[in-house]
């Protein structure tokens, strides 16, 4: 599952601490899902009775409050549960999905608070199929910058999405168009959408890659770092006609989708120093708008 360090101009616990954060989110899904896994084969997946609520705990004040509410808050971190259906899964390949979604909810977490400030969270994106894709088609190795607001010399602007692999940065544009079923890409403004009845223009995704790739280079530059560089069209449901890609770019359509995809799940790599300091060096010129979080803050930490 792909880990997602940046979301628009939340704050996020990786660019706290970028070489902790993804280490600990791999240990704690292999352990939750080796728990969640026994728990099934064990038959003790199952609607569990309401809880009887916890005895009220005494009053804290002041920094003893505080401390206090951070060690609950990494006690819940270390569990991440399947919540509880109407009915239990049946096979494991159910379980393996409901898993999955339930770390959604905890990646949008750590996405969005650290244990002293947070953002305000657009719930939006428990269903955002987009995101969905990223965070659980790829591996735990892959860092996910999901459209962050980056800063370019006296302004900020929404990137495209930027994926951080042990081998290198991709910038992706993820093209959708409902109904269409051919692309033409072209080098003027805009391309050409086919439909069964009707063509259509989209604006060529081409110059929103330039701008971030544009971004992307001059953080590289400023802090020396060499790292591998690729923009990508991504169209798993279109067919690209009458194209030739220009340098450094991947047209990715249904055709190649599957091939694509494959080279990015079976890459064996561990994290990379490299790839970690680049994380840090980009997470360093993102946006980050949020608050501090109050000592008397007792939202449901899951």
């Amino acid at each position: 599952m792909g880990q997602l360090i940046k979301l628009e101009d939340y704050i996020s616990r990786y660019e706290t601490d970028i070489f902790q954060y993804p280490r600990q989110f791999i240990e704690l899904k292999k352990e939750n899902w080796s728990k969640t896994k026994r728990a099934f084969e064990q038959g003790r997946l199952e609607k569990k009775d309401e809880e009887e609520s916890e005895p009220e705990k005494k009053p804290k004040r002041g920094w003893r409050r505080l401390l206090f509410r951070f060690r609950e808050d990494e006690k819940h971190e270390k569990e991440i549960n399947i919540e509880n259906e109407t009915s239990p899964p049946e096979t494991i390949q159910d379980v393996k999905q409901k898993f999955l979604d339930q770390l959604i909810s905890f990646q949008l977490k750590w996405a969005s608070t650290t244990l002293q400030e947070k953002s305000f969270l657009d719930r939006t994106y428990q269903d955002d199929e987009k995101l969905k894709f990223f965070l659980q088609r790829f591996p735990d190795t892959y860092f996910i910058m999901y459209h962050p607001v980056v800063k370019v010399r006296n302004a900020t602007m929404e990137s495209e999405i930027i994926l951080i692999g042990p081998l290198g940065i991709e910038i992706i544009y993820y093209l959708h168009l409902p109904g269409a079923e051919n692309i033409m890409p072209s080098s003027d403004h805009s391309w050409n959408a086919l439909y069964k009845e009707r063509n259509s223009k989209v604006i060529n995704p081409l110059l929103s890659l330039k701008r971030t790739e544009t971004f992307v280079k001059s953080v590289l530059k400023t802090y020396g770092i060499d790292f591998p560089l690729r923009k990508v069209v991504l169209a798993p449901d279109l067919t690209f006609q009458s194209f030739q890609e220009p340098y450094d770019t991947d047209f990715v359509d249904k055709q190649r989708y599957e091939e694509w995809m494959y080279n990015k799940r079976n890459i064996t790599s561990p994290l990379k120093h490299k790839q970690l300091k680049t994380a840090e060096a980009l997470l360093k010129h993102c946006q980050t708008t949020s608050f501090n979080r109050p000592a008397w803050d007792t939202e449901e930490e899951s």
